[in-house]
């Protein structure tokens, strides 16, 4: 999962940290996130407690299938 990897690294990382873990007051734990769960954030964003996680529609759906794959790996 490279391309999940630079994905996330690029895009993720910044809120929900290096390990997927979140930070608290700006983003929440993806690291147990379903790769289906992180696709269907990606395409259509997420109202959360702390606040919105916007739609991404600047990844194309190999890159988001890439990134909730190595989103799951995480948690492993």
């Amino acid at each position: 999962t490279g391309a999940g990897a630079e994905v996330f690294a690029g895009v993720c990382s910044s809120c929900h940290g290096a390990d997927g873990k979140g930070m608290e007051y700006v983003a929440p734990n993806i690291a147990e996130f379903t790769p289906e769960l992180v696709v269907n954030v990606l395409n259509h964003g997420k109202k959360g407690a702390i606040g919105a996680m916007p739609a991404f529609d600047r990844l194309n759906a190999k890159q988001k299938e890439a990134v909730g794959a190595y989103i799951s790996s995480l948690s492993k």
